[in-house]
């Protein structure tokens, strides 16, 4: 028998060596993919490379379809619990309305997390949307009312001290107060936009019979307040 009697049978077996190629590479892949995603457990599944809860991903859906994309203006935080994404969500939407100047991502986490509420299984997480949704209406109300500030007494003497409360500036912004022109103390609003602290006259302060001004001003907001003051001989 010559070598053309092999050739039938050398040619038969290449399409088997192809298969047995084609199946190894199908079986690397299916382990990169599933190797690739997080191990899933309970009531969670993945999602953009994190484990969440059926209303998280209801929840994400719902910004992300209105224009505020959480996965990527969480990052790294948009896994954990529902409470965290949420949590997470308002500061997202309440640092881009800084930097924006619009209220629009508050209102669309306000509104997705109503819906989330509603659609909620356990009473852990209904009660996480409401606490996020209150706070994100609590913040856009105040970006959106005007600050003001009250001081007590509206006269004094050089060295004394006067009583100084402010509302309605950023959630934990800077405040400088100053008298007249004189920057006398700078201080931080809390969570809602408020704040109360005292500041003493300054020498530089405009005479007796020269009516003047205390101003607070957010470092943040620019939101600015003033109020009447005048200093005593």
């Amino acid at each position: 028998m010559d070598a053309r009697d092999d050739a039938p049978k050398i040619q038969a077996r290449r399409p088997s060596r192809l298969v047995a190629l084609l199946l190894v590479q199908f079986a690397v892949s299916a382990m990169l993919v599933t190797c690739g995603g997080p191990a899933c457990t309970g009531n969670t599944r993945e999602y953009n490379g994190q484990c969440l809860g059926g209303v998280a991903i209801t929840y994400i859906e719902c910004t992300k379809g209105r224009g505020f994309d959480l996965t990527t203006k969480l990052g790294g935080k948009l896994g954990g619990t529902f409470k965290v994404v949420a949590d997470a969500s308002v500061e997202a939407a309440y640092e881009e309305q800084k930097q924006e100047n619009t209220v629009v991502a508050l209102q669309v986490v306000s509104d997705c997390l109503k819906i989330a509420q509603t659609e909620a299984d356990s009473a852990v997480d209904k009660s996480a949307a409401e606490e996020s949704r209150n706070r994100a209406d609590m913040i856009r109300r105040q970006v959106q009312e005007t600050a003001s500030i009250e001081i007590a007494p509206t006269q004094a003497r050089v060295g004394e001290t006067l009583s100084v409360s402010g509302r309605n500036f950023y959630p934990d912004e800077t405040v400088a107060i100053y008298l007249h022109a004189t920057l006398v103390k700078q201080g931080k609003a809390d969570g809602r936009g408020a704040f109360s602290t005292t500041i003493g006259v300054p020498k530089s302060a405009p005479p007796p019979g020269f009516p003047t001004t205390v101003t607070a001003t957010g470092a943040t907001s620019s939101k600015s307040a003033q109020a009447p003051f005048e200093a005593l001989p």
